[in-house]
C-alpha cells in the first residue's frame, strides 16, 4: 500500500521527469479508462513509461493486520546511473535509473534490488522491469507495462520498444 506513493514521490523529486501520475483500481472504478494500474512517468523528451506494480507480501503477513515494519542496512549504492534526458532514450538506461533511484533511497527498508528484468538469461516475457527484495521478506515487482515515445500511443503490454 505505501510502495506506489512513495515511488511516485522519488520520481518527482528526482528532476529527471516532467510528469508522475499515480493510477489505482479504486480511481479506476470511478472514472473508468483502460489500464494500467501503477506508475505512469513522462520524460523530458515526452516519451511515457507506464510501471504495472506487484507485490507478494512478508511470510505471515496478513492484510487484516497492520503491517510490520522490518528495518536493517539499506543497500549499497548504485554509483553509475544513466542519463535519461536525450532525445531517444533506451528503455533498459530507464531500467537501470529507476533501480538506482530506489537503491540510493537510502530507504532503511529495502533490503536489494534483485533483479533487473532485461539482465536476465534468457530475458522472460517481461523483458523490462525491476525486483525489489525488503527486510520483511516482502517482493515488489515494477513492471514496464508500456514505454512509448511522444507523440506515439501504447502498443501491447510488455512488447517496449529498445529506445524511446
Amino acid at each position: 500500500m505505501r510502495f506506489e506513493p512513495w515511488l511516485a514521490e522519488l520520481l518527482k523529486q528526482s528532476g529527471a521527469v516532467t510528469d508522475v501520475a499515480v493510477r489505482t483500481e479504486a480511481e479506476e472504478q470511478q472514472t473508468p479508462r483502460p489500464g494500467p494500474y501503477g506508475v505512469s512517468l513522462r520524460l523530458r523528451n515526452g516519451a511515457t513509461v507506464d510501471l504495472g506494480i506487484t507485490a507478494e507480501s512478508a511470510p505471515g503477513d496478513r492484510y487484516s493486520e497492520p503491517e510490520q515494519i522490518i528495518e536493517g542496512p539499506p543497500p549499497a549504492r548504485i554509483e553509475s546511473v544513466p542519463a535519461i534526458d536525450g532525445a531517444k532514450v533506451k528503455v533498459s538506461d530507464i531500467e537501470a535509473w529507476l533501480g538506482a533511484l530506489t537503491v540510493n533511497s537510502g530507504s532503511s527498508e529495502l533490503r536489494t534490488l534483485s533483479t533487473r528484468y532485461s539482465q536476465e538469461e534468457p530475458i522472460g516475457t517481461i523483458p523490462y522491469g525491476l525486483e525489489l527484495r525488503w527486510h520483511s521478506g516482502a517482493k515488489i515487482r515494477v513492471n514496464f507495462q508500456h514505454a512509448y515515445s511522444s507523440g506515439s500511443r501504447p502498443g501491447a503490454a510488455y512488447q517496449c520498444p529498445d529506445t524511446i
